[in-house]
């Protein structure tokens, strides 16, 4: 059986879920290695359950320094098809080098329009941004890797945005949706490990890493606009001690709940306990081309959604969620009151967005549309 070896540009942030599925729908087909660069403390907690994916990592560090870790990297790279998850320097760009050095097929996956995350600073800021060559994955890097996007022999990508950008084909961020089937979870239990009263309080849940231009802010001020007491906004995924999360708890005071990182394992237990699944992502160019993973925790789980028209959302959650502009507070105000009014219709909306991410977001056809790519090579 041939062996695809996955470069991720980080293990040690949220980026590498996108790697990490990738691995684990592949894995059900194809012998799979991880190999990648840590530029943080170890693993990213989510994900850190490897224990049957072969993986090995270097440490990252800046430039020249890195160009040592890159050296160990090339040798750790044993697979028939190299796959890089993200057009980052750590990623694609040492893709290419193994690619022209060893003559590997290389098949480039785009979720994020990278320099995108760049475009959203201004003045000094920015210029200094242009400017650092230290680290590896800055802006300039990010900009080249861009332009050598037609060294890749295929590319995946997951939105209408970059495929127009980049060509490709979709392949979205699906769900085990044996494994996410509300069905096997008990949502009081699961209301208890946020709030002791779980019972007697409506949840409005975000999970995800936290982040400005995600909208948490937003739902804070929709409760506020509602006045209702017997609402809990809970945070699932953040860093406790991190400067925005901090700020996102002062801001919402006793109506916020914010926990830590979880195991992806867990996230459908604590999806089970959630009333509303919020993911109100703001328009900027973070997220012009962006499709959270989460949508599809949700969907899968078969919560009501209440989404922004931001990205291809619109489409992925077409007739199975409320969606509101990006921004308009009185909006998500009205969504939130109607589907706490409204459980039935609430329940319902779930179960289409379910049956919806068995059609269409699901491992199995994830699994479809790669192994067309890769039984090629």
């Amino acid at each position: 059986m041939k062996k695809i070896t996955i470069l991720s540009h980080n293990l040690s942030d949220n980026s590498f879920g996108r790697a990490y599925l990738l691995a684990r729908v592949l894995k059900r087909r194809y012998n799979v290695e991880i190999v990648g660069t840590c530029f943080g403390e170890g693993i990213w907690t989510p994900c850190s359950d490897l224990r049957d994916i072969e993986h090995r990592f270097v440490r990252g560090y800046k430039y020249p320094r890195y160009l040592i870790s890159l050296n160990r990297m090339m040798k750790m790279i044993t697979g028939d098809v190299v796959y890089a998850v993200k057009a980052r320097p750590t990623s694609f760009g040492a893709g290419i080098i193994k690619h022209l050095s060893s003559r590997l097929p290389l098949v480039l996956d785009i979720d994020d329009w990278e320099v995108g995350f760049y475009l959203r600073t201004r003045g000094l800021r920015f210029i200094e941004k242009c400017l650092n060559l230290w680290s590896p994955n800055s802006l300039p890097y990010c900009w080249l890797m861009e332009k050598m996007t037609g060294l890749a022999d295929q590319i995946t990508t997951v939105s209408p945005f970059l495929q127009d950008r980049f060509g490709g084909i979709i392949i979205p961020h699906g769900k085990d949706t044996d494994f996410f089937n509300p069905a096997k979870f008990n949502p009081v239990e699961a209301k208890r490990k946020i709030v002791e009263n779980g019972d007697k309080v409506k949840i409005i849940m975000f999970l995800g890493t936290p982040r400005r231009h995600k909208g948490l802010e937003d739902v804070i001020k929709a409760l506020e606009l509602l006045g209702r007491n017997d609402i809990v906004f809970a945070i699932v995924g953040g860093n406790l001690t991190g400067k925005y999360e901090r700020h996102i708890m002062k801001t919402g005071g006793d109506r916020v709940r914010l926990l830590g990182m979880i195991s992806f394992n867990d996230v459908p237990l604590y999806l089970s306990a959630a009333d509303i699944v919020v993911i109100p992502q703001r328009a900027t160019p973070d997220t012009i081309g962006q499709v959270p993973a989460k949508v599809f925790d949700a969907m899968s789980m078969a919560k009501p959604i209440i989404s922004t028209k931001v990205s291809m959302l619109p489409d992925i959650l077409n007739g199975c969620c409320c969606l509101v502009d990006a921004g308009n507070i009185n909006q998500l105000s009205t969504a939130i009151e109607y589907l706490l009014s409204n459980p039935d219709e609430a329940r319902q909306m779930g179960l289409r967005a379910r049956s919806r991410c068995i059609e269409k977001y699901s491992w199995d056809k994830m699994e479809e549309d790669l192994v067309r790519i890769f039984d090629r090579y």
